[in-house]
């Protein structure tokens, strides 16, 4: 799965969804002891799956996870430094669900309309085919990128209860793109190229302003 990811991070490359350094996804498995997250720092044109970074899921320090070893690639790396965003919304997984992919991306035109002040939420009123298959979450305001208040408040905005299950498909941040959350990468990456579309037309018709 995580070379499905590498593949992704760079097709969101191509179609300007991040630049090059931008975006990161994690990924976790129920059967297993940890999940990976993208390094920081790396190109994402030449993200390879071997440079992923395995995070514990039970084994703590400090209050973190702990980082597992993992190739002689990755040693090198650090995780993204969106590590808490991840951290937070990987904690737990609903019984049934196999995997959990969480997908960070600053799509242009998604991102311009969270600028402009557009309510996300709201689009499905108008485009009722947004809400056929993407659930958008009330907008997450201006807080601080890296931080484990942006985990706090994404966790809250998609409605994650204590036993992992999850409301909403995808939530949009003030100045800093959206989060999606899925069972495949694909399918957290259709969510947000979903959106970025909707987005696109609503920016590009001028006609609604909130």
């Amino acid at each position: 799965m995580i070379e499905t990811c590498s593949e992704i991070m760079a097709h969101a490359y191509n179609l300007n969804m991040i630049t090059a350094r931008d975006g990161n996804i994690s990924v976790r498995w129920e059967s297993q002891p940890f999940w990976f997250i993208t390094p920081a720092g790396v190109r994402k044109q030449h993200l390879q799956p071997a440079m992923w970074k395995k995070i514990s899921v039970s084994r703590y320090e400090n209050g973190d996870p702990i980082i597992l070893d993992y190739t002689p690639m990755s040693e090198s790396l650090i995780p993204s430094s969106e590590y808490p965003l991840h951290s937070r919304l990987q904690e737990v997984l609903p019984e049934g669900v196999d995997n959990r992919v969480v997908m960070h991306l600053h799509p242009t035109y998604t991102t311009a309309a969270l600028h402009r002040g557009i309510r996300l939420e709201y689009l499905v009123d108008d485009f009722p085919e947004l809400g056929f298959h993407t659930k958008v979450a009330p907008s997450v305001p201006d807080v601080p990128a890296k931080s484990k208040q942006l985990g706090d408040i994404c966790h809250r905005h998609l409605e994650l209860d204590t036993e992992g299950s999850v409301k909403y498909d995808i939530v949009g941040i003030k100045g800093h793109g959206v989060v999606s959350i899925a069972e495949t990468p694909w399918r957290a990456f259709e969510h947000i190229e979903r959106l970025e579309h909707i987005c696109k037309i609503v920016l590009v018709s001028g006609v609604r302003d909130v």
